[in-house]
């Protein structure tokens, strides 16, 4: 009987010492993990819980994305990451029931990617399906380097609803704000920007209150524009008040100079369709019949199925052919892509001597695509020639049968806007008038799955090359201009068809010999050219406005993949 008192005596002691030692233990109670962040140097994460308790953990760095990435384990099975193993900061914390949904995207996003993507054969052979499906794809990308890998991949992209992803593709955004813009650094310090107006979208509140081309924001709602919180500031719901100013001549030093002009306030839209056909003029001087078409991106319509966008071009185009002109201005400044079909068309409208024999472009698919669509449709599958109809439809497409073309280019004018140019140069003079263009030879389609709710993701990824009728291919870095202009040289930008603009004015000035009036005034500090920062754009740089869709063959493509 001793004996056994002796026995549960010692068992209670422990009991009550294992208890209270457990109680004492902060990570025996620490709760949900909270936030996580990443020490570069130490290359480890520090673990922070709801009840206090802070644990340090090593990292696993992955050499085989670049930057190379870091992440962690929990016992629990919690995944906690960031995509760049050299940067210190805030680490992206993942469950194990989000793991789970992961590993199923991710595992459809692989799948998709070996079937349609153009270097399928460079995919990572053993990724990490755990990762958040947006770091997923672009772990697995074969990617663009300037030096070591300069025909890389530079354009391929994912997003978490495949509906706002063909919106935007569509020219449809939600959240508008209503004009096109670039930064300029306001201060020497550059601790905040001002907005210049490159255009107020058509139908817009911002062009009805008279937010114009070449006027600036200096805040909104009352706040500097900073890289931190212009994202917050230009979008959203309801309304903003934007504060305005102007550049004002000042005769006496001949100069401009920014004024205040007061406060405007204007909606946001939601759901907003922008028309790409956005201005088109014609000039008679010295002879000579100029057509001016300012066209701001390919697109067939806003995702109806309408036609109306490709309607409406070619309307305008042929009330130009009716007017007579006899040389033409296309203004792609501010043109960064779109639906191929719609470059067909519009290339088919202005090459000379139009013949629907002659080969505008060849595409370039993976072997796994080119052998179906082989095997489908036969040898001359991926050539598209000239047409006189625009793709499944009766509209017709005016033949301007032009002697040359001329053609306003930015760092902005890419993919569509260079297969363009491209597709016309075997079979005439196209002139560049500009900045060197961005450099994008291939094209994308659209992957998603319309039935599945556990997947609502939308990839875009890049499925072909592009090559004019000689073969040539080769302008990733950009078709440099004939005549390099600059029109953020004072900051002053004209109106869309001002002759004094100074990008139309030395198109006019080539076309007819006679030299245009434009403005070689100069901006007082702080404003010039020099402070345009084009890394910071947010609308400009949106990836979908670089993106180029194979419309012509990415549902042939996609229904033979699927068989």
């Amino acid at each position: 009987m001793k004996k056994i008192f002796i026995f549960f005596f010692t068992l209670s002691f422990l009991l009550v010492v294992s208890t209270s030692c457990k109680n004492d233990d902060p990570a025996a109670s620490k709760g949900e993990l909270v936030t996580a962040s990443y020490n570069a140097a130490t290359k480890t994460f520090t673990l922070k819980y709801e009840s206090g308790y802070t644990n340090t953990v090593n990292g696993v760095i992955d050499n085989s994305v670049t930057p190379p990435g870091a992440s962690t384990t929990l016992s629990d099975g919690t995944f906690v990451s960031v995509s760049d193993a050299n940067t210190s900061g805030d680490a992206t914390i993942t469950t194990s029931a989000a793991i789970s949904n992961n590993k199923y995207v991710n595992g459809w996003i692989y799948d998709q990617m070996s079937i349609y993507y153009l270097w399928n054969e460079k995919l990572s052979k053993s990724p990490n399906y755990s990762l958040n499906p947006a770091d997923f794809f672009n772990s697995i990308l074969y990617k663009y380097h300037a030096t070591t890998n300069p025909e890389g991949d530079r354009f391929s992209w994912i997003q978490e609803d495949y509906v706002e992803l063909l919106n935007d593709l569509s020219g449809v955004s939600s959240d508008e704000i209503g004009f096109e813009y670039i930064f300029a650094w306001a201060d020497q310090a550059k601790t905040h920007y001002y907005a210049l107006v490159l255009y107020p979208k058509l139908g817009t509140d911002a062009k009805a209150k008279g937010i114009n081309r070449g006027r600036f924001v200096t805040k909104i709602d009352g706040q500097n524009i900073t890289p931190q919180n212009f994202k917050t500031l230009f979008g959203g719901t309801g309304t903003k008040k934007l504060s305005m100013a102007d550049l004002s001549f000042n005769s006496s030093t001949s100069t401009y100079s920014l004024q205040n002009s007061g406060d405007v306030t204007i909606q946001m839209h939601n759901n907003y369709a922008e028309n790409p056909v956005y201005k088109d003029s014609v000039y008679s001087i010295s002879g000579k019949k100029i057509g001016y078409l300012v066209y701001n991106f390919f697109a067939r319509d806003k995702g109806d199925d309408s036609n109306d966008y490709d309607r409406l071009l070619m309307n305008r185009l042929d009330a130009m052919k009716t007017q007579g002109i006899n040389e033409m201005v296309l203004d792609l400044r501010y043109n960064s892509g779109g639906a191929v079909s719609s470059a067909i068309a519009l290339a088919s409208s202005l090459v000379k001597n139009r013949s629907t024999t002659n080969v505008l472009t060849t595409s370039q698919y993976n072997s796994i695509v080119h052998n179906e669509l082989l095997k489908e449709y036969g040898t001359n599958y991926n050539k598209d020639y000239f047409i006189d109809k625009v793709q499944g439809t009766t509209i017709s497409i005016p033949a301007l049968n032009l002697p040359r073309l001329y053609v306003l280019t930015s760092g902005w004018t890419a993919s569509a806007s260079e297969f363009v140019i491209n597709g016309l140069k075997p079979y005439m003079d196209v002139t560049l008038i500009g900045e060197t263009t961005y450099g994008k030879n291939v094209g994308s389609i659209s992957i998603y799955e319309e039935n599945d709710p556990k997947n609502k993701w939308g990839m875009q990824p890049i499925v072909v090359k592009y090559f004019n009728s000689l073969g040539h291919s080769d302008f990733t870095a950009g078709f440099r201009p004939n005549h390099d202009v600059d029109e953020f040289a004072n900051l002053y930008l004209y109106e869309f068809g001002d002759t004094n603009d100074p990008l139309l004015g030395k198109a006019i000035s080539l076309i007819t010999g006679v030299t245009m009036a434009v403005s070689s005034m100069e901006t007082s500090t702080p404003f010039r050219s020099s402070q345009v920062d084009k890394k910071a754009t947010f609308h400009m740089q949106e990836k979908h406005r670089f993106d180029m869709q194979d419309d012509v063959r990415g549902d042939d493509i996609r229904k033979l993949m699927k068989k």
